[in-house]
């Protein structure tokens, strides 16, 4: 193993302080009581002048006539020679990696074996060999310790891993039109590193040492990952359960912004149990950089130019199409002004990064947004799995609670099963402002309403299929009609409005709405 030179000024440093602490303290022993004795200084001296006498080896190093630092270099450039050759192959994944001891890094002693030698010669058995007339003669001798250098393995295992090493591939499902393209799933490899790393430092030592003669053969230990989703088996049972469609009425730089969201959003999958978020697939809706436009948005209650402006009804688009598909609503935020493109209590802005849209999944089977724009139409179809305990699920809305400045607006999701309701769940309320230059935006955080949702059951287990390989989204785009929409009118001085509920569908309108300025953002 090779040193720079500082790495051996600062092992010769080491040994020398060393030797230093060692002989000050046998000089102290000493003398006892005695202040004629030798002082630490001259001890230190001694040290520093110390020259190893004839006779002795260490690592198979003749250091006789060297200083302690010659010694050293010595000794440490010769240490290679302590390590045996030996040959170590790892059998991984029907692959063989042969090793030698060149291939890995160990560290050596040094200062240790010498520190040994110099008390060896400053004993009182010592005699040298000047006195005994024979002076090739080896009166001492030592191999030197070592120890192999972790992360040299840890090197050899991790370019194993690469080779070894195969990611799961998940199945997956595209949508071709109305049908569910399903693709198979692929299973992986993974080495146990921490296994390999063991065995080779448990052979790599008794070989280098010689306590065991080779070559040798290590197995290594490979994982076989699966796929953490597999939808194999559910052809038929995955199909579009909601669609909804909204029209837009705003500036082309609104449109371009909101194309631009849907886009962003299309192709989503949403595992079992999963959280969506809008603003995670648009990313940063406030930059040009990502190809957002300025249009209307609303800044402090007042409409302004603002980047991004439009994208609240590519997600109210969104919001409707997962309430009609029984998502969970985790987080939405309604406006600060009732929009024109949806009823009351259905809206859901965007702030980046501060208001979001957040939908889970609540089955144990995977779900697949569609979105898209064409024309002046915004449209969401959502595929996943067709709860048997409901066949239809429809959104009631209704406003009330009105004062000068505000009113409030409430939304239902209803099911039904063969035209009877058999439950319903409140939706997140919302509390929307009359236009006013001096109104202050507010909004509604997300609530955790009480539900009475019909009971949820599995399909039965179907039998894997063959299946097609994934194909683009489709073409074809369900055909919508233009949603009525309420026009802006001076706010009315109203005390107290029943609550009067509807069912309503895709492309439908609170017809008994408080009269409000509508807008569109």
């Amino acid at each position: 193993m090779n040193f720079t030179n500082k790495e051996r000024m600062v092992k010769r440093a080491v040994a020398l302080l060393l030797l230093i602490v060692v002989a000050a303290s046998l000089v102290l022993n000493a003398c006892d009581n005695d202040n004629g004795g030798a002082t630490a200084d001259s001890a230190a001296t001694d040290i520093a002048n110390f020259v190893f006498p004839e006779g002795i080896v260490v690592a198979t190093v003749n250091i006789g006539g060297m200083s302690y630092d010659e010694a050293f270099k010595a000794v440490e450039d010769g240490a290679d020679i302590s390590v045996k050759d030996f040959v170590l192959t790892v059998k991984a994944d029907d692959k063989d990696y042969e090793y030698k001891k060149t291939d890995f890094e160990f560290d050596f002693y040094v200062e240790e074996a010498l520190n040994e030698a110099v008390k060896f010669a400053k004993s009182d058995d010592f005699k040298p060999l000047t006195e005994t007339g024979t002076a090739n003669d080896v009166l001492y001798s030592a191999d030197i310790s070592f120890d192999v250098v972790e992360s040299s393995i840890d090197d050899k295992v991790d370019a194993i891993a690469k080779e070894v090493n195969v990611k799961a591939v998940d199945s997956t499902f595209t949508v071709d039109g109305d049908d569910v393209v399903i693709s198979r799933d692929k299973k992986g490899k993974e080495l146990d590193k921490d296994d390999l790393k063991d065995k080779i430092k448990a052979e790599v030592m008794p070989l280098a040492t010689g306590a065991k003669k080779g070559p040798v053969t290590i197995k290594a230990k490979v994982d076989e990952v699966k796929p953490k989703y597999n939808f194999e088996g559910l052809d038929g049972e995955i199909k579009l359960i909601s669609t909804y469609t909204t029209y837009s009425t705003n500036t082309l730089d609104a449109d371009h912004n909101m194309a631009l969201a849907l886009s962003a959003c299309n192709g989503s999958v949403i595992n079992p149990g999963e959280v969506w978020s809008f603003n995670a697939c648009t990313g940063d809706s406030n930059l040009e950089s990502l190809g957002y436009r300025p249009a209307t948005v609303i800044m402090n209650g007042k409409f302004e130019q603002g980047i991004g402006g439009g994208i609240c009804q590519a997600s109210t688009t969104i919001y409707n199409a997962a309430i009609m598909a029984n998502m969970d609503i985790e987080e939405r935020y309604c406006h600060a002004y009732q929009s024109s493109y949806v009823p009351a209590g259905r809206d859901a802005t965007i702030d980046y990064p501060n208001l979001d849209l957040k939908l889970s999944n609540p089955t144990d089977y995977p779900m697949y947004m569609q979105c898209y724009m064409e024309d002046a139409y915004l449209t969401v179809n959502i595929f996943g799995w067709d709860d048997p305990d409901f066949d239809n699920i429809e959104i009631e809305s209704s406003v009330h609670s009105a004062t000068k400045t505000s009113y409030k607006a409430s939304a239902w999701r209803v099911y039904y099963l063969d035209g009877e309701e058999v439950g319903r769940e409140e939706l997140p309320m919302s509390w929307y402002d009359y236009p006013k230059d001096d109104d202050e935006e507010e909004t509604t955080k997300p609530t955790k309403p009480k539900t009475t949702k019909p009971k949820a059951t599995k399909p039965k287990a179907t039998e894997p299929k063959e299946t097609k390989p994934a194909t683009q989204a489709p073409t074809t785009k369900p055909q919508e009609t233009v949603p009525a929409t309420t026009q802006p009118t001076d706010p009315v001085e109203i005390t107290t409005v029943p609550v009067n509920t509807q069912p309503t569908d895709a492309t439908s309108v609170n017809q008994d709405q408080i009269p409000t300025a509508t807008v569109n953002y």
